[in-house]
């Protein structure tokens, strides 16, 4: 079986062993499954037959956006997927997403928590409205943090007034629709088209609720995600494969989400 990961981190070489120190700080539940590296991804790929993953970036601040989109193109290859970074507060948002799009860039990701802003401010729809128009993927964190934060930037009942604003975003909502606030994600987000990913909830998540999400939202809406250097990508394979799902919505879940997912920008 293919598996694509829709949700790893990566950090330039010199920078890793840093950034690896500095968000493990954040909490004490934080540790690190790999070195945080491009090579170390790659051999954690190798290791478990994981075939692509799709890597994410965070720009904390709008001098990172350029630096961060442009590093993508030396990332992009068979086996890693490079989503582009845009900050709130980034002046030339809207040339940013162009260049991302017109070199073959899929998406991007918003950490609202280490941006410091709330998805449904209606000063922001516009950069949505841009990344709908392009046909690009938007994926959220979604939900609480285990950083120094308000945890409340990325709630459940804000991602579907986004939703509702540009139903023809393609939207994921990380950690299957967001981080320990899983009740109201049932209340709020269960069957709206809106994707979520099984990153960062395999030792958080009781196995009955996440099987309860998956009925509920619909099979075909579930990305798997691991949350690498953060999680051992074998050990989330291992973790979707003890709980009760048929095989064919494992595939889904493993691999063919993902990629219907990724083929719609490419179309």
């Amino acid at each position: 079986m293919n598996i694509l990961d829709f949700h790893t981190h990566i950090f330039p070489d010199d920078l890793a062993p840093r950034a690896i120190v500095t968000l493990c700080s954040h909490s004490p539940e934080s540790k690190n499954y790999t070195d945080g590296t491009k090579a170390g991804l790659l051999q954690s790929m190798q290791q478990n037959n994981i075939s692509q993953s799709v890597v994410l970036s965070v720009a904390t601040k709008p001098s990172q956006v350029s630096t961060i989109n442009r590093s993508c193109l030396n990332i992009k290859s068979e086996h890693l997927i490079p989503f582009g970074a845009i900050h709130p507060d980034t002046e030339n948002v809207h040339e940013e997403l162009a260049f991302l799009k017109s070199n073959g860039i899929y998406g991007i990701k918003l950490h609202p928590e280490y941006q410091n802003f709330y998805i449904d401010a209606p000063e922001y729809f516009p950069i949505y409205e841009t990344i709908s128009d392009l046909g690009l993927i938007l994926l959220f964190h979604a939900g609480k943090d285990p950083g120094p934060f308000s945890c409340d930037h990325v709630l459940p009942p804000a991602l579907k007034k986004v939703h509702c604003n540009f139903p023809n975003l393609r939207m994921v909502a990380a950690h299957m629709g967001g981080w320990k606030l899983w009740d109201q994600v049932e209340e709020h987000l269960c069957g709206l088209p809106v994707f979520f990913d099984t990153s960062a909830v395999s030792e958080y998540i009781p196995k009955e609720q996440f099987l309860r999400i998956v009925k509920k939202h619909g099979a075909e809406h579930i990305l798997f995600g691991t949350d690498s250097p953060w999680f051992d990508q074998g050990d989330i394979v291992k973790w979707i494969d003890s709980i009760n799902l048929s095989g064919t919505v494992k595939e889904m879940i493993f691999e063919k989400n993902g990629r219907n997912l990724l083929n719609l920008v490419q179309d």
